[in-house]
C-alpha cells in the first residue's frame, strides 16, 4: 500500500522498479491537472481527454526515460504538452472545426446567479479564443505559468528550453493576450 503523501519521485521510482500500484497513485494525483492542462492547450474537451489518456499511456510505457534527478511532474507535463501539440497537428491536417459552445455548455459556473453565469461564460469563451491565437510554445508557457503555477525554472525544465526562452515566450504571450482581450474584457490587470 502506498501512502498518498509519498513524493512523486518516490512513487515513480517504485513504479519503474515494477510496482504498478505506485503508478495508480500518480494517475490519481495528476489526472485532473493533466486534463486541465490538455484542455487549455487544445481548447477542446474531448481532445483534452484523449491527450490526457495518451499522456498517461506514454508515461507508463516510457517510465524508464524519466530521470530520478528530475521532477516527475515536469516530465509528465512535458509529455502532456507534446501530446497536445501532436493532437493539434492532426486536427489542423483534418481541418475539422470544433464547437466550443458545447464545451462551455458543460462547464460548471462558479456563481449561481444567472447574470454572473452568462458573464463568466462569455469571459471564459473570450479567454479560450485568445489562447487559441498564441503559438503552441507561447500557449504552453502561459498555461504552465498562470494556470499551473509553475516557476520559470520548472517551465524551462518541462519544455526543455532555457529560462530566457521561457521569459520571451511569456512576455509575447501576455502582450498578445492583452491585445486580444482588450476589447472583449476591458483593461487587464
Amino acid at each position: 500500500m502506498h501512502d498518498l503523501n509519498d513524493s512523486d519521485e518516490a512513487l515513480a521510482t517504485r513504479f519503474r522498479d515494477g510496482d504498478s500500484a505506485a503508478f495508480d497513485v500518480l494517475v490519481h494525483r495528476y489526472q485532473a491537472r493533466v486534463v486541465a492542462v490538455a484542455y487549455r492547450l487544445t481548447g477542446n474537451r474531448e481532445e483534452a481527454l484523449d491527450v490526457a489518456q495518451e499522456a498517461f499511456i506514454k508515461a507508463y510505457r516510457k517510465i524508464n526515460m524519466w530521470k530520478p534527478s528530475g521532477s516527475f511532474r515536469s516530465w509528465l507535463f512535458r509529455i502532456t504538452a507534446n501530446q497536445a501539440i501532436d493532437a493539434q497537428r492532426k486536427r489542423s491536417r483534418r481541418r475539422e472545426i470544433h464547437s466550443e459552445a458545447e464545451v462551455l455548455g458543460k462547464s460548471v459556473p462558479r456563481e449561481s446567479k444567472a447574470v454572473e453565469q452568462i458573464s463568466e461564460s462569455e469571459r471564459a469563451e473570450s479567454i479560450r479564443a485568445a489562447l487559441e491565437t498564441l503559438s503552441p510554445k507561447q500557449r504552453q508557457v502561459f498555461v504552465l505559468k498562470h494556470y499551473e503555477d509553475f516557476t520559470l525554472a520548472e517551465i524551462a525544465e518541462t519544455l526543455d528550453v532555457s529560462i530566457g526562452s521561457v521569459k520571451v515566450h511569456l512576455f509575447r504571450a501576455v502582450r498578445k493576450l492583452r491585445d486580444e482581450l482588450q476589447d472583449s474584457l476591458g483593461e487587464l490587470k
